[in-house]
């Protein structure tokens, strides 16, 4: 299968990277000097799990470029740059692409759907720890590598193809789970990333003051605990508890981490606050629900 990975960064160049090792044929669309890098010396992930990785001749391009047709296409922007790209997603589409968007949002799938008729659009999110760090380069510091796809119900779909999906990622070190309740899923993800980049942009504060009891700890975990009245009202069924599974994957980060919104708001670029915060105030506001702690967040950023 032809893999089309829309966005290079952390997430895109891991997944991309780690499919490109074994020799799956695999395409970038980047942009920058990022770009330009990727496309003269190649690409390189230096990784916690699985060391470094040196790819070279990496077939990367500008959306604006020719590039073909690809079979997956899996979109690894920014929830902001979503519309910037539904031309290069239709461009590379044919009858039976497969989109995967890993986005920090709620309703990815949705929107891209209105703007992508014909095209098969499912739902996803990653378990990752990832950022550039270099133009080329990019650094995966958590050994946590997991991939949830699945598609909406009455969403038809080739069930064969997503199992040769996972049978790909799986091989090339990730782990790839075929979601049966991709929106529980993908709430249970967004809970983590919202959670921790409120908390973390909030007291300016790494993974690290979070493993410890303390007012940063406290905070993240009241958060989680605002989401699960927001699973109700959205009528997500969660088959965990917020809290306690999200203290097992703070866990593992190490004790310089922070969200990548986190980052973006320190230099200034555009960040995801809207989707992972703001969105959660709009959500309480239509359905009447008490979250004075996102409130309060949401306030210390306007």
């Amino acid at each position: 299968m032809k893999y089309l990975i829309i966005g290079a960064g952390g997430t895109g160049g891991c997944i991309g990277g780690y499919l490109s090792k074994i020799g799956k044929d695999v395409s970038f669309i980047a942009r920058g000097t990022h770009l330009k890098a990727i496309k003269e010396k190649g690409l390189i992930i230096h990784s916690l799990q699985n060391g470094e990785i040196k790819l070279e001749n990496v077939k990367a391009y500008d959306s604006n470029e020719e590039f073909g047709k690809f079979d997956v296409i899996f979109i690894c922007v920014k929830g902001y740059s979503l519309h910037e790209i539904i031309s290069t997603i239709k461009k590379a589409s044919h009858e039976k692409t497969i989109v995967i968007p890993i986005l920090n949002a709620l309703s990815t799938e949705k929107k891209l759907s209105k703007e992508l008729s014909g095209i098969t659009v499912l739902d996803g999110c990653i378990y990752i720890g990832a950022y550039i760090s270099a133009p080329g380069v990019i650094t995966q510091d958590i050994k946590i590598f997991r991939v949830v796809f699945g598609a909406k119900e009455n969403t038809n779909v080739d069930m064969g193809l997503l199992y040769k999906i996972k049978l790909d990622l799986e091989q090339s070190g990730i782990e790839g789970v075929i979601s049966d309740n991709i929106s529980r899923d993908l709430f249970k993800k967004f809970s983590f990333t919202s959670a921790f980049a409120a908390t973390g942009v909030y007291f300016d504060a790494m993974a690290g003051e979070f493993q410890k009891d303390g007012e940063c700890r406290d905070m993240f975990i009241l958060l989680l605990k605002e989401l699960q009245k927001i699973a109700v009202v959205l009528n997500i069924k969660l088959d965990t508890d917020l809290v306690k599974e999200n203290l097992v994957i703070l866990s593992g980060f190490s004790l310089d981490t922070t969200a990548s919104m986190q980052k973006d708001l320190k230099t200034g670029t555009n960040s995801e606050k809207d989707e992972l915060i703001f969105n959660i105030v709009r959500i309480a506001e239509k359905y009447d629900i008490d979250i004075p702690n996102y409130r309060k967040i949401a306030e210390s950023l306007k």
